[in-house]
């Protein structure tokens, strides 16, 4: 499916949404009881959790999907996509993952009863159990991605297998049914990432007997590359006290920070500290920072006139040969062409 018709859908009321939403928008909870939004939302009865916390199950999702967007409902559905939406969504927890993407604006959230607001380009990724609500969106695009923990568990267990963050966090959400943290990435204005949840968009609505998996592998590539490109930046949330200090400090002083100053820092000895940031992060201290330093330089290159020399030494590097052989190791090709090519890519990319 080409792009315009995918921008269509993303951003077209169609009848049966208009229906649904204007019933939504007259919708008056008595004794403040939101079961009633979602059973309305469904057409199934909404359960509680021991919060009195709606319960949203797979298949009010399904139902939804069939309902509102009508779709097949004879196609299997492991992970599914929902478009933007401007209404305010009530508390609720749910038995599946949830993903959320900004499109574009900013998006406020109630998750586990704290609020958190995110901008353009993060990705949160919501365990089941999560409490969660959303602020009326006017001025965002904020898209929903959702899959069933079997995702994880039977098809896509590589993912599982892994030592980075990613894969403790989906290991611990899917087993503790308890787990209060969720995931956050800040990708910024990434143009790669952003074609990748269209992509996922176009094949969703043009389903067949392989859409399915085909989105289920699309979702596996999605969180392998937000994990290998940004784990550095991404964020457990809620952290404990000393893995937050780490990740703060490592950020404020990541152009001259070394693990000896860390240890000092933290008042660790340095095997300790080498030891603790591997088990933290899944990788060793050298490769947490030179993760951070480029994607400041890539942050630098795509959004600041800064010459390649000036950028080398605010990241860390006193001779530029080393940063430009560095950097072309990782992106395989030059500082300037890969500004060049962001420029390009930006220029080219279509608007909504």
């Amino acid at each position: 499916m080409d792009r315009t018709h995918i921008y269509d859908y993303l951003y077209t009321e169609s009848g049966r949404e208009k229906i649904i939403n204007s019933r939504l928008g007259n919708f008056t909870p008595p004794h403040s009881d939101f079961g009633d939004f979602f059973t309305l939302l469904s057409k199934l009865p909404v359960d509680h959790d021991s919060h009195n916390v709606p319960l949203i199950t797979w298949n009010h999702i399904l139902n939804i999907i069939y309902d509102v967007y009508d779709v097949p409902t004879d196609v299997e559905r492991t992970v599914v996509l929902f478009k933007p939406a401007a209404m305010e969504i009530p508390e609720h927890t749910h038995t599946y993952f949830e993903i959320i993407y900004v499109l574009s604006g900013s998006s406020s959230h109630v998750i586990n009863q704290t609020v958190q607001t995110f901008t353009a380009g993060d990705f949160c990724i919501l365990p089941p159990a999560a409490r969660h609500a959303q602020t009326a969106c006017i001025d965002c695009d904020t898209v929903r991605i959702l899959a069933r923990p079997s995702a994880f568990t039977e098809i896509c267990t590589g993912l599982l297998k892994g030592q980075d963050m990613l894969s403790r966090f989906l290991l611990g959400s899917i087993y503790n049914e308890n787990s209060e943290q969720f995931l956050l990435f800040r990708t910024g204005d990434n143009a790669e990432i952003r074609e990748h949840i269209f992509g996922m968009f176009g094949e969703m609505l043009s389903p067949d007997n392989y859409t399915d998996r085909i989105l289920t592998g699309m979702l596996m590539v999605l969180l392998l590359r937000l994990s290998k490109h940004w784990q550095a930046t991404t964020q457990i949330i809620p952290l404990g006290n000393s893995d937050h200090e780490i990740m703060l400090y490592v950020q404020e002083n990541y152009s001259t920070i070394t693990l000896e100053k860390l240890a000092a820092h933290l008042h660790y000895t340095v095997p300790y500290c080498s030891r603790y940031i591997n088990k933290l992060f899944g990788c060793t201290f050298s490769q947490l920072l030179k993760q951070i330093r480029f994607q400041k330089a890539d942050l630098l290159l795509q959004n600041s006139t800064l010459t390649v020399n000036q950028i080398s030494k605010m990241i860390g590097y006193e001779n530029p040969e080393n940063f430009m052989r560095a950097f072309k190791k990782r992106h395989r090709m030059t500082p300037s062409q890969y500004r060049n090519q962001y420029a390009e890519k930006k220029e080219e990319a279509p608007m909504p």
